[in-house]
């Protein structure tokens, strides 16, 4: 198993048991204890564990980007956060999308960079659950918007709804770009049921799917998956991004693009 896998294990089980023994870790994942000390220490320096005598709890401010961390700032906070990074996943992944093109773009502080970063396409069609994407595109006259109704979740001004069991029959586009809270080597995450239940059903409606995704995004935690990486054909990341993760991501036919 790799390094990466092992480290995302180990926090996925401390998501569950909040805490872990180097004991039982060895004998979970069929290695040394020196090996898992190293892992435990690696991921504390990360700010993702707190070490303690014997093995490690969970850092507080983990969960689900993490999750107090996502409740703790409001919308335009969280805009600002690795807004360097986030501007250059836009820019990378907005040369994949061509002037009348038929694209989804999902809500969130990601899919809100890549708006802006296509205000110099022409005739695009889009379908966004982003209320702050809609706003940014539908500034000029560059671009056919259309918003899907739903529930509004002020955390991430965007809407959400629970699709039928048919998904959304009644939608077609040739990509969805997707932004996500988190992501590992078993696939993608949204830190609600209903969100992640949306984002699938985008999936379903896209011919091709790109996930976009800031360096941050590879050590958090989500609970419910969206999907696995069979369902995707493209990621795009920073140069931060650990390359053990990507690796293994490449490994499953995912084309891996580093924005520079």
């Amino acid at each position: 198993m790799f390094k990466a896998e092992r480290q995302q294990k180990i926090l996925a089980r401390m998501q569950e048991t909040t805490s872990v023994t180097v004991k039982d870790l060895a004998k979970v994942f069929s290695t040394s204890p020196i090996t898992i000390r190293r892992d435990l220490i690696e991921l504390g320096e990360l700010g993702l564990l707190e070490r303690t005598h014997g093995g490690a709890v969970a850092a507080q401010e983990v969960f689900a980007e993490g999750s107090a961390r996502y409740e703790m700032y409001n919308y335009g906070e969280r805009n600002d956060q690795q807004a360097q990074e986030k501007a250059a996943i836009a820019e990378c992944a907005a040369q994949f999308i061509s002037d009348g093109d038929n694209i989804l773009i999902n809500g969130g502080t990601t899919a809100h960079a890549l708006a802006q970063a296509l205000r110099g396409h022409q005739n695009l069609y889009v379908i966004t659950n982003g209320l702050s994407v809609a706003n940014v595109l539908g500034q000029g006259l560059h671009a056919n918007v259309y918003v899907l109704a739903g529930r509004l979740d002020a955390r991430k001004q965007a809407t959400v709804s629970r699709p039928s069991d048919e998904g959304l029959p009644h939608l077609q586009v040739r990509e969805a770009f997707l932004g996500v809270h988190a992501l590992s080597a078993q696939g993608i995450y949204m830190r609600d049921p209903e969100d992640a239940d949306m984002n699938k059903a985008f999936m379903g409606a896209a011919s091709r799917v790109t996930v976009l995704a800031d360096y941050t995004k590879l050590h958090a935690f989500a609970s419910f998956r969206i999907n696995d990486w069979s369902s995707v054909q493209r990621l795009v990341t920073d140069a931060k991004a650990d390359p053990d993760i990507l690796n293994l991501l490449r490994q499953q036919g995912v084309e891996v693009v580093v924005a520079a």
